[in-house]
């Protein structure tokens, strides 16, 4: 199956996948508090240069999407992504018949890839709309007076730099659906080592290597936004001694690595018991 009806196949699949649908609707969910909570420390403290105040204009809101898109909640989104797309077919059985059906396991594979990455972008722009819903309806309940925040080039400019961010997370989520062949394994495998791994980001010495640094310092994550208005962990602020986009596409190229040895490993068929 290829062309359009390959492509039509791994969207409707995700799109109405429970796993994608949920997680995505949750994520919503979780972006929309967290704005409404920043909104409101901002007004009762009134700091009217505070990130969660930008949301009640659109260039706002969309530069708050691709910072959420960029970090937890985006992975979050990519994990549940490739579950749909990769994990439950092999989980399920399926994934040797599907490539007997389709030749080229690594077409597929990039197809599903790519399909993911479309759909992260399409979360970022839903989540623009909501954000900025959330943000108007708090303006106009508080009539709290804002200044102003980024306009359209650095909102567009934040959502370059978040794609490239969702292409390792994207990457990240794969390689773990390949890994693990099963949808918590998927969601484990991605998710793990960032939560895992966010206590030590603050050790000096660690800082300027671990990858949730990378992560902040390329994405320009606003420091007075950490848990208000994103969810990520990094010290100190952005861009002090950390690697640069290069060490997000080297370890997006690892991932990439273990998917590809990982899938190798498939058999068209199994042998009869």
């Amino acid at each position: 199956m290829t062309g359009w009806s390959g492509w039509y196949a791994e969207l409707r699949k995700a799109a109405l996948s429970p796993v994608v649908l949920l997680t995505a609707a949750g994520a919503v969910l979780a972006a929309a508090a967290m704005a409404l909570y920043g909104y409101r420390n901002a007004y009762r403290h009134f700091e009217d240069g505070a990130p969660a105040t930008y949301l009640d204009e659109p260039a706002g809101a969309m530069w708050a999407a691709a910072q959420h898109s960029g970090t937890f909640l985006g992975l979050v989104v990519a994990a549940a992504l490739a579950s749909a797309l990769y994990a439950v077919e092999c989980e399920s059985g399926m994934w040797p018949s599907l490539l007997a059906s389709r030749p080229g396991r690594a077409r597929l594979i990039v197809l599903k890839a790519v399909v993911a990455l479309l759909l992260t972008s399409a979360f970022t722009v839903v989540l623009a709309a909501v954000l900025f819903a959330a943000g108007r309806t708090a303006a106009g309940v508080t009539g709290f007076a804002t200044g102003d925040g980024p306009g359209w080039g650095a909102a567009a400019q934040a959502v370059a730099r978040s794609l490239v961010v969702q292409a390792l997370f994207v990457a990240v989520a794969f390689a773990a659906a390949a890994l693990t062949r099963k949808v918590v394994g998927t969601m484990a495998g991605a998710l793990g080592p960032v939560v895992v791994l966010a206590p030590v980001v603050g050790i000096d010495g660690i800082t300027p290597l671990h990858p949730q640094t990378w992560v902040a310092a390329w994405l320009r994550l606003p420091e007075e936004a950490q848990y208000a208005l994103y969810l990520w962990t990094r010290e100190p602020s952005p861009g002090t001694g950390a690697l640069g986009v290069e060490a997000l596409l080297a370890l997006a190229a690892v991932h990439v690595g273990v998917l590809a040895l990982a899938a190798r490993g498939d058999r068209l068929f199994r042998p009869a018991d």
